[in-house]
């Protein structure tokens, strides 16, 4: 499960996802952000109608577009071993699929709280995009829309299966493209939704601040200090 990120390069998006800047995203400033929680609203990069790549944002916590109502559940994670056969992903895993940026996550292993939270990320510290999907919502009939987003897990590899029994889903620089094209259809992706290679990443123990989302700064990523 994948409950906390952090985006600390902003301004790498655009290069690294070849995105051009949609609407909202002057939302955005180059702050850098340690501790992104669910139900805020985060970059995601997607495909729009017209075939190009696009940077924007989304609130984190999914919403099907065809929810009426108070929203019963806003999944923040999906197992992407259901996708295609889940009526809540189903749609999405066909034509609504986005990348997260990211260059870190946390993790949490413990059996009570307060559980030792683990932080991971590439060892070369790159930008990388968690597996996703999104939908468009509307509160209303006369409302504004709201973009919403989920982010896919798997198996855990070697380095973070001593610490949770799920890792988000993080792609290859190489399927980006693939993965958010409307075209490609769902069940011609699913071979991208593999643990990631566990050889390019590293996790050390972080201070349980980050357990507070009010708190937000370098020093939930320094394992000089994990108490």
């Amino acid at each position: 499960m994948c409950g906390r990120y952090t985006l600390r390069r902003l301004d790498l998006i655009r290069g690294t996802f070849e995105a051009i800047l949609g609407p909202g995203f002057e939302e955005f400033t180059e702050r850098p952000r340690f501790n992104i929680a669910p139900s805020q609203n985060v970059p995601v990069v997607r495909m729009n109608s017209a075939g190009q790549t696009v940077a924007g944002v989304a609130r984190w916590g999914l919403i099907p577009s065809w929810t009426k109502g108070k929203p019963r559940a806003q999944p923040i994670n999906s197992r992407s071993e259901t996708l295609a056969t889940s009526g809540l992903f189903r749609q999405a895993f066909a034509r609504r699929r986005c990348l997260i940026p990211a260059d870190g996550f946390y993790e949490w292993k413990g059996a009570a709280p307060p559980k030792q939270p683990y932080f991971f990320h590439m060892k070369d510290d790159s930008l990388f995009a968690f597996a996703g999907l999104w939908e468009r919502w509307r509160p209303a009939d006369d409302a504004e829309p709201i973009d919403t987003f989920t982010i896919l897990t798997t198996r855990p590899n070697e380095l973070s299966a001593p610490i949770h029994n799920r890792m988000p889903v993080i792609l290859h620089r190489h399927d980006y493209a693939r993965w958010i094209d409307r075209d490609v259809p769902g069940e011609d992706v699913g071979n991208l939704l593999d643990p990631f290679d566990a050889d390019r990443m590293e996790v050390y123990p972080v201070s349980t601040q980050v357990n507070k989302v009010k708190n937000d700064g370098p020093s939930l990523t320094d394992g000089r200090n994990p108490a």
